[in-house]
């Protein structure tokens, strides 16, 4: 009879798979869509419905940032499967201000926006 970790472990394997799957599926078949995942909106007067799209470094910076603590993660939690890693403080601050940067991007489209909508 197999132990209870043999079964965790394949279970969690099959349910990690599934889930892999699953979205590569629906990636492939388009029902994820990725158009514009890069890109920000920015007030603009000019623009349809009074905004306008642009490529957001910020956007690419957090989903780099993000992409390369998941796959550490992911190979730190392969290196040793019986307990959970702790993270580097400095790749946590990474992703902290990966994050902070992207969000006060955001808030100066959006926001500085109506501020020269003003001194217009």
């Amino acid at each position: 009879m197999p132990s209870i970790f043999t079964l965790t472990y394949w279970g969690g394997l099959i349910l990690i798979g599934g889930f892999f799957g699953i979205v590569f599926w629906k990636l492939l078949t388009g029902r994820i869509i990725l158009e514009g995942l890069l890109e920000g909106d920015i007030r603009d007067p000019d623009g349809e419905n009074g905004y306008s799209s642009y490529v957001s470094a910020g956007r690419v910076q957090a989903l780099l940032t993000t992409v390369f603590a998941a796959l550490y993660y992911l190979l730190r939690v392969i290196h040793d499967p019986r307990e959970f890693p702790s993270l580097p403080d400095g790749l946590v601050g990474a992703l902290a201000a990966s994050q902070a940067v992207y969000l006060g991007g955001k808030a100066q489209a959006m926001l500085l926006g109506r501020l020269r909508d003003f001194l217009k």
